[in-house]
């Protein structure tokens, strides 16, 4: 009997065999899905990782203490200055006012020495940033869009705020309005905000949904724009 011709099968068939079984072995793995490009956490080994998030934190240390405690306040212009009552009337309002009062005038806008400085929503979230990283011009809402450059998030449902961002919403015909993120939920989002709330003239937490067209305001006159990044 020639043994090559019995070899030759059997080695045809093992090689046969391999190729089966290591097809799959070979086969390329699925490729690894890319990272949120701002949503994320922070590597401990990133440079500036544990600055960043020991200032984030900071800044959301800042939004407690303004919910939490009492703040300056004034009625009228040059009248006495008046400490608020926090959780009045509710846990979630700090109302820099009295009863129907609406003076706008508080520690955050220089009581309102300038009566330009009224609206104050932004002045509120340059103090929670320490007043660095700021636009210039911060009681402006439109200037935390305009102007922190490439730190402008556009707003798009899958590119979620971290804590300490600021959220920036335009007025139809009126005017806009700001506030900083104090926590973030899956697509929950919790923030605290000056001149909104009780009166218009509070410090107040409030919840949205980052989903679909973006977080809506109680009163539907503005429209989310996107959110200001300190860094």
């Amino acid at each position: 009997m020639d043994n090559r011709r019995a070899i030759a099968p059997v080695t045809a068939a093992l090689l046969v065999l391999a190729g089966a079984t290591a097809g799959p072995a070979l086969a390329a793995a699925p490729p690894a899905a890319r990272p949120h490009p701002h949503a994320r956490a922070l590597a401990a080994t990133e440079p500036g990782a544990e600055d960043e998030a020991a200032e984030r934190q900071r800044i959301v240390d800042r939004t407690t203490d303004a919910l939490t405690t009492p703040k300056r306040f004034r009625l009228k212009r040059g009248g006495p200055v008046l400490r608020s009552v926090p959780g009045r009337p509710d846990k979630d309002t700090n109302y820099l006012g009295k009863g129907n009062s609406n003076a706008n005038m508080n520690e955050y806008n220089d009581f309102a020495r300038n009566p330009g400085r009224s609206q104050w929503c932004g002045y509120f979230a340059a103090a929670m940033w320490g007043r660095r990283g700021v636009p210039a011009d911060s009681g402006s809402s439109r200037a935390w869009r305009t102007g922190v450059g490439d730190r402008w998030h556009p707003y798009a449902a899958d590119d979620l705020p971290l804590p300490g961002d600021v959220l920036m919403w335009a007025g139809r015909g009126t005017a806009g309005h700001v506030g900083v993120v104090a926590a973030v939920s899956g697509t929950r989002i919790t923030t605290v905000e000056g001149n909104t709330g009780y009166h218009k003239d509070s410090i107040a937490r409030q919840r949205y949904e980052w989903t679909g067209a973006g977080p809506v305001l109680k009163d539907r006159t503005k429209t989310i724009q996107g959110f200001a990044s300190r860094f």
